[in-house]
């Protein structure tokens, strides 16, 4: 379990722009400079004490376009304020959850969704990686544990 090569990841964020926020199903992918974050698990953006969107937010669809649900929907709706925006502080916590403050009073929250599995092997929560650098491999986060 590598938390302290997460933390300095988190630490590389600060200063940059968030360049990039891409939406695949319920997974949020952000850019940060040269480092992308991968969210498979609950996630969400919010502005103030005002949640802008989050993962579930997919869940509200009409069945027939991917992109014709409430997270694409809430996303075109605020993606001028959270887009091109600095990243103040970046925090990993005892859980795993990362903590990002961005300016214009932005937070992403992106949560470790799932206990102890019980069925099979530990469900990917988030992952963690440099966009430039492919010798480098993926830290991927699971419930309880950690791969690098």
């Amino acid at each position: 379990m590598n938390r302290q090569k997460i933390k300095d990841y988190l630490k590389m964020l600060i200063g940059k722009t968030l360049d990039h926020l891409n939406l695949a199903c319920d997974m949020m992918m952000f850019t940060i400079g040269n480092i992308a974050i991968h969210s498979q698990c609950f996630t969400r953006i919010m502005k103030k004490n005002e949640i802008l969107l989050t993962t579930l937010d997919y869940q509200s669809w009409d069945e027939e376009t991917n992109e014709n649900n409430d997270e694409w929907y809430n996303l075109s709706l605020h993606k001028d304020s959270i887009i091109n925006t600095k990243v103040i502080n970046a925090q990993l916590t005892d859980t795993n959850d990362i903590l990002i403050w961005l300016e214009n009073d932005i937070h992403i929250q992106i949560f470790i969704s799932n206990g102890a599995p019980h069925y099979s092997e530990e469900r990917e929560q988030w992952r963690i990686f440099e966009i430039d650098n492919e010798d480098i491999p993926h830290i991927v986060v699971y419930a309880k544990t950690i791969q690098d």
